[in-house]
């Protein structure tokens, strides 16, 4: 992917987040009057979005164990890879093995209690205690797994990380000494925005930034993760 390549990916994702200005979301709305591919996948990535919506719940520790891989909820897991597999950037499923052309099997596709993503979109601080008090708890439960824990924000989530705007900003530090395992990303598309409009986009010191959440997102389903929106 050549750099205008990459800059039109990172327009659409924020596109579909609602994160573009007005002068900005005219010029996208004239470049898809123009170009049908991009259309198209502006099309998959709110598929993409729209499927995410509807997180499936995580199984308790013990039944973790206990369930088998047949379970409603690896089949809930392997349906949204199915489609993010077919629809997501351009991927197409081959007519017979099923294979995309990265080589991504869904055969490979399923759900690791023991991997998580917690999603977060909002800016709501009984949610941040939420997704805060999520986290601990998985990586406790699911210890003798090695459990993976990353918190990924996007639009008013990102105030969880936002040094201006957290309230949650000493309890982020505390749960981050304690869990090396433990990551919080920010969305790039989001903090572009906000700093176009001249607001702080300065980050906990825990927080990382991914160039978009719904790619970092896909991304880790694609290897087994399992998602959460809080």
């Amino acid at each position: 992917m050549n750099d205008k390549e990459s800059r039109s990916a990172d327009m659409l994702h924020a596109l579909a987040d609602n994160e573009l200005d007005a002068k900005d979301r005219e010029r996208m709305l004239d470049e898809l009057d123009r170009d049908p591919e991009l259309t198209r996948e502006l099309c998959d990535i709110r598929r993409v979005k729209d499927l995410l919506n509807y997180a499936y719940p995580l199984e308790e520790p013990a039944a973790a164990e206990e369930k088998p891989k047949g379970s409603h909820l690896a089949r809930a897991a392997a349906v949204v890879v199915l489609v993010l597999a077919g629809f997501v950037g351009g991927w197409l499923l081959a007519p017979h093995d099923g294979a995309s052309p990265d080589g991504f099997r869904l055969a490979d596709a399923g759900h690791d209690p023991a991997r998580v993503l917690l999603y977060i979109g909002d800016s709501d601080p009984a949610k941040f205690r939420v997704v805060l008090e999520k986290a601990r708890s998985l990586l406790e439960d699911y210890k003798a797994r090695g459990a993976e824990v990353y918190v990924v924000t996007s639009a008013g989530g990102v105030d969880l990380l936002r040094a201006a705007t957290s309230p949650v900003a000493g309890e982020i530090k505390v749960l981050k000494n304690r869990y090396a395992s433990l990551r919080f990303v920010a969305c790039n598309n989001t903090l572009f925005n906000l700093k176009k409009k001249g607001k702080p986009v300065q980050l906990v010191d825990e927080a990382e930034v991914a160039p978009s959440a719904v790619s970092f997102v896909v991304d880790h389903l694609k290897q087994g993760w399992t998602y959460v929106a809080i």
